[in-house]
């Protein structure tokens, strides 16, 4: 028995000391602080990368501009849609702008009854990269879009009023659910973000209610990792990761708030590195929406300082590494 205990414990550390070492081949990172920080003038609420590693950012009051990978504008212009859009996803040269539309409905608050907005559906309009539009989309069977991205051929949307992601199929102006993700998240502070993820038709959700990350493949849930606690591989605060990114190699990048954290998981949420010298993005519960590109560098938006910092990968400054710098932005 004894031997045997020996030989299982002996595997246990050689794999443990192989998975440690292939995922020290992921680099360190470096924030660029000269990247973009003088042209946002107002919040940025989503972010998007094509395939050209253009960076597309979507403003509150419904202005895309575009940058490219050495942080210079290089055009924008403003969307002409009511209410503004809250999501953004780029594809095959066309951005993709969704907006949830409002209905005033009338609740019980406090034993008064008061007319309050709500969110009633979402329409996706489609603009070419001079901001003609070229199409608007019906997206039937969501009320909120917090977040979009392009699964294969597929558009989907996160909707966090009912609790779901759905999966479209566009044919011209119609698009039609196929399927969708519910009643397996547990959300709050109006915040739902997911990513495409590394393998074929699947997606990477930030389920940040239940502090936990969650990749699903073919609508079921087949890897999940996280833990509520205040060590550096779990999840802190009263709601976290808030929103997510995956690297070429399958690596997962985490965003946390309140403070800031930032770190990069192996595909199979065993072993974490920080990303340093962020300093605080946001505070309060605030999403910080990020995007990578095809090098592996970092782009995350805050809205409350109308900025994006973008995270290069190389080494970290010994003194970044050491104290976290103050935040970056105005």
């Amino acid at each position: 028995m004894r031997t045997t205990l020996t030989v299982v414990r002996g595997n246990l550390i050689a794999l443990l000391t192989l998975s440690s070492a292939l995922f020290a081949g992921v680099p360190a990172y470096k924030v660029d602080k000269s990247f973009g920080q003088h042209e946002i003038k107002a919040p940025p609420v989503s972010v998007a990368m094509d395939a050209k590693d253009c960076l597309h950012v979507l403003l509150k009051d419904g202005t895309v501009m575009y940058f490219d990978t050495e942080g210079k504008m290089t055009g924008s212009f403003k969307a002409d849609m009511k209410p503004a859009p809250s999501a953004m996803t780029v594809a095959d040269g066309r951005i993709y702008l969704l907006a949830s539309e409002l209905a005033q409905t009338t609740r019980e608050f406090q034993g008064k009854k008061v007319k309050v907005s709500e969110p009633s559906g979402v329409k996706c309009c489609v603009y070419d990269p001079a901001g003609t539009k070229q199409s608007e989309i019906k997206l039937a069977g969501v009320v909120s879009a917090t977040d979009a991205h392009f699964i294969g051929n597929k558009l989907v949307v996160a909707d966090f009023s009912q609790q779901c992601i759905a999966f479209f199929a566009l044919s011209g102006n119609e698009g039609k659910m196929t399927r969708k993700i519910s009643k397996v998240f547990r959300l709050c502070c109006g915040i739902f973000d997911f990513c495409p993820g590394p393998e074929a038709d699947s997606i990477v959700v930030a389920n940040l209610g239940a502090f936990k990350v969650q990749t699903f493949q073919a609508d079921k849930k087949f890897s999940e990792f996280g833990a509520r606690g205040e060590k550096e591989a779990e999840f802190h605060g009263c709601c976290n990761p808030v929103n997510v990114a995956c690297l070429a190699d399958g690596s997962i990048v985490t965003v946390e708030k309140s403070p800031t954290r930032v770190k990069i998981y192996d595909k199979d949420g065993k072993a974490e590195k920080p990303v340093t010298g962020l300093g605080e993005l946001v505070e309060g519960c605030s999403e910080i929406p990020i995007v990578v590109d095809s090098k592996g560098a970092l782009y995350l938006a805050s809205d409350q300082k109308n900025c994006i910092v973008k995270c290069v990968p190389g080494a970290a400054d010994a003194a970044t590494a050491a104290q976290p710098a103050t935040a970056v932005g105005p």
